[in-house]
């Protein structure tokens, strides 16, 4: 086994998680939301382990007290499950190097994370939120390209950012996205994506700053823009219509997942076209849709709530007019 620094553990450390990420971004092709997350909690890692003499010795009893110290701290299952990755990675890498003997977080089991289903916007929400972009306006008209794509096509915020112009295909209507693990898929462009993506690129033309500009999205800077400035741009819709937990990119991702299997979409073709490696990954949207279908059956069906039957006072019969008139509500809503 290579033999450790003799600088002091703060130093050697940072020197080793430089290490790491480089080798997640040379070799592992990793995002930079993924690079500034795993520094972010291999930092808060060494802070923690503060004066241990050798980097070397880091025991899984030491792990353990990190990670009890996440919980007394009041963060959420998945913040310290996060983390438990950071720390198990970096681990592996360094057993790869040859720093360290075996990975001390290899065996540790996660905490359990309580389900929680995709949030999504329901199809009169999204198309309010598509109609908001000033068009008279170079900023309006990308925005609206933005949206457009996103709910169009399904894409992560990364995939988004990253998109060069020479990515549009539009003799076939179809985009080529680099995904997560530089994992290359093709995405479909409709016509609303296509006209949308059009007319920008037309403006696009007026305020990019470089000949050889290749990306696709440009702020007022004619640069290309970063994650924080497409997720302050869609907010800022998104908020209109709906509330701020679901004024988020990845809204516009569930959004575009779910209403495809509530219009009966092949769940494996929506693998696909969201570019997970997992099915099982694709499966969480169909408890969404079947939670969605639950509850038009508890507001519709005149024997899905009790005090229904004939008989019944005058009170549950009101709450059935009530109830029959808010299905057929919810149906208009489903059809448009």
């Amino acid at each position: 086994m290579k033999t450790t620094s003799n600088l002091p553990l703060a130093d050697h450390f940072r020197q080793q998680v430089d290490n790491f990420l480089l080798f997640l971004r040379s070799e592992r092709r990793a995002a930079p939301r993924t690079l500034e997350t795993r520094e972010g909690d291999l930092a808060h890692f060494g802070e923690f382990l503060g004066e241990e003499p050798d980097i070397a010795k880091i025991s899984r009893a030491v792990v353990r007290r990190y990670l009890s110290s996440l919980s007394q701290a009041g963060l959420a299952p998945a913040t310290i499950n996060r983390k438990l990755v950071s720390v198990r990675i970096f681990f592996a890498f360094l057993v790869r190097e040859g720093l360290m003997s075996n990975n001390p977080a290899a065996n540790l089991v996660s905490l359990k994370e309580p389900k929680r289903l995709p949030k999504f916007l329901p199809a009169d929400a999204m198309l309010k939120a598509l109609r908001l972009p000033n068009l008279t306006q170079a900023e309006g008209v990308r925005d609206r390209a933005i949206l457009e794509l996103f709910y169009g096509a399904g894409l992560r915020r990364q995939e988004l950012v990253e998109l060069n112009v020479e990515a549009l295909d539009f003799s076939n209507l179809q985009i080529r996205v680099l995904g997560k693990r530089a994992k290359e898929r093709i995405a479909p462009m409709g016509r609303a994506v296509r006209l949308a993506l059009l007319e920008w690129l037309r403006v696009r033309e007026s305020i990019k700053q470089a000949a050889d500009e290749k990306a696709l999205f440009l702020n007022q800077h004619g640069e290309r823009m970063s994650a924080m400035q497409v997720y302050q741009a869609v907010r800022r819709y998104l908020t209109q219509v709906a509330d701020s937990d679901k004024a988020h990119p990845h809204v516009l991702r569930h959004s575009f997942a779910t209403h495809l299997l509530d219009e009966g979409a092949d769940l494996m073709a929506v693998k696909e076209l969201l570019g997970h490696s997992s099915l099982s990954t694709t499966q969480v949207y169909t408890h969404v849709t079947a939670e969605r279908l639950k509850k038009v059956y508890q507001l519709a069906h005149p024997r899905a709530q009790a005090g229904r039957a004939a008989g019944a006072p005058a009170a549950a019969q009101q709450q059935t007019t009530t109830s029959r008139s808010s299905g057929k509500t919810l149906s208009k809503e489903k059809s448009s």
